[in-house]
């Protein structure tokens, strides 16, 4: 069986106005609901500007993508912006062959 990374959330300040999300480890079924009730609950406060920083996300399933989908959905309710400042090749391949380069803000490769 293949063992898990653990999956974390880190929350930096980096000015001006921006919150940066910073993800790792397994974004999966198990934790997927997990990413979510912290966004819902990061939105709760000040934020209009979240940055999501990618690059230390191990692995990503269906359930991964629809957490990400419903955090730039929330995002977008309130009135903030979400873009992706940093992400591996990998993901940026898994966002163009499901077409979701086309919605999120990548960062230029």
């Amino acid at each position: 069986m293949l063992e898990k990374t653990p999956f974390r959330t880190e929350v930096r300040a980096v000015p001006p106005d921006t919150t940066l999300l910073v993800l790792t480890g397994d974004l999966d079924y198990d934790t997927a609901p997990e990413l979510f009730a912290f966004v819902r609950e990061l939105f709760s406060g000040q934020v209009s500007d979240l940055a999501l920083d990618l690059s230390g996300l191990d692995f990503v399933d269906s359930s991964g993508v629809a957490a990400l989908i419903n955090v730039y959905n929330c995002a977008g309710e309130h009135r903030a912006s979400m873009r992706i400042v940093a992400l591996t090749p990998y993901l940026r391949h898994l966002f163009r062959v499901t077409a979701l380069d086309q919605v999120f803000r990548l960062p230029p490769e």
